[in-house]
């Protein structure tokens, strides 16, 4: 199990009475209720054109300038360098816009905690580390962050929410938020419309379901595959969830969400190298040999899910492969798919762990899985 750090997200934004906050915020991490996250947004600097994808992770692929090759979406013959500084960039995306219009990057700072934190140990990996814990631990919350803060989530979240909220009715509101609206039913839904879809709950909204995804891939079996050379491509939603249900498929337009209904993750991490997460009870291993054809499939459905672009290394084209194809972890277990995940103690401690904290906001806490013995120790347990 790795413990969160006091800096490792955030989620208070509190100003001049930080310290009171902070007090209070403390008082509840001593009676579990919400996890040790202390930046102080008032300090957060302005930041104009916010990376979707962080310069860190990106770095891997570059060149001399710090340059990456870059496509349009549906584009795979033409391509041009340009630095990382503005790729998978989308202006101050996560910026956050107070009531009274005040303006605030602190949700900018907080993922650049998590991102600093992740640089070293994903380096490490892409040199051949093996997977240990505390790493795990670590790039677990940057995967889990990756996946939520992409524009595929804010969407998704959207769709939801919005037409459960125009559906409401008079009976619905309390008098109190009747009364403020003037007793106006569509002035009433318009405000709760505003504050549920505000960048200020969205931003929350993808922090705590980062804390809490971080421990269901932090469980799952990591397999680091190697390839024979630059083959991999990485995109503007590089992190692929391949659905529980689902035998065969073409590649995905839209990026999933739900890590614990998945068979599996794949996230490409440098050229040459991309962890692959599924649910198989083995323990952890880096160095597996995969080929070209993997490596195209795998390119296949990161660059599928794209929203706007997706990069490789400058001088490389790899390759991306057509047509329907089946989840990547038989290539590890051919009998490999959702009857192994109902029976896999790796994926009853993850919904072990997500029963426990169903009805909490916050997660203040980790699950780590490395050694499959630990998982058999628990179960027991």
């Amino acid at each position: 199990m790795a413990k969160l750090g006091r800096n490792d997200l955030c989620h208070c934004n509190s100003g001049k009475k930080y310290k009171k906050c902070c007090l209070d915020r403390d008082r509840e991490i001593e009676r579990g209720e919400k996890p040790a996250f202390t930046i102080d947004g008032s300090k957060s600097p302005a930041v104009e054109n916010g990376h979707i994808v962080p310069r860190m992770y990106q770095k891997a692929w570059e060149a001399q300038g710090r340059k990456v090759a870059v496509h349009g979406k549906d584009d795979a013959t033409s391509c041009r360098p340009r630095s990382t500084k503005s790729v998978a960039t989308r202006g101050p995306y996560y910026r956050r816009i107070r009531p009274k219009g005040e303006q605030l990057d602190d949700t900018e700072k907080s993922l650049s905690v998590i991102e600093d934190k992740a640089a070293g140990p994903i380096l490490r990996l892409i040199g051949g580390d093996e997977i240990e814990a505390e790493a795990k631990g670590i790039v677990a919350q940057f995967f889990a962050v990756q996946i939520f803060r992409s524009p595929a989530f804010f969407e998704q979240r959207e769709e939801i929410i919005r037409p459960a909220l125009e559906a409401l009715e008079a009976d619905h509101f309390k008098p109190q938020v009747l009364a403020e609206s003037g007793g106006n039913v569509a002035t009433a839904r318009e405000k709760v419309i505003s504050g549920y879809l505000s960048s200020t709950q969205g931003h929350m909204t993808m922090l705590r379901y980062a804390v809490k995804v971080a421990s269901v891939l932090g469980l799952m079996r990591w397999q680091l595959l190697r390839f024979a050379g630059p083959e991999l491509a990485y995109s503007d939603h590089p992190v692929v969830l391949w659905p529980l249900d689902l035998s065969s498929s073409a590649p995905f337009q839209r990026q999933g969400l739900g890590p614990i209904e998945t068979l599996e993750i794949r996230v490409p991490i440098a050229p040459d190298a991309a962890i692959l997460m599924n649910w198989i009870d083995l323990d952890d291993v880096v160095g597996v040999q995969a080929s070209s054809t993997a490596a195209a499939e795998v390119n296949a459905f990161t660059i599928g899910q794209c929203e706007k672009e997706w990069m490789h290394q400058v001088g490389s084209e790899p390759g991306i492969a057509q047509g329907t194809f089946k989840p990547l972890s038989r290539l590890i277990d051919p009998s490999y798919g959702k009857q192994a995940v109902t029976t896999s103690l790796r994926h009853a401690l993850a919904g072990k762990f997500f029963k426990e904290i169903l009805g909490r906001k916050f997660a203040n806490h980790v699950e780590v899985l490395v050694h499959i013995e630990e998982a058999l120790a628990r179960s027991s347990a």
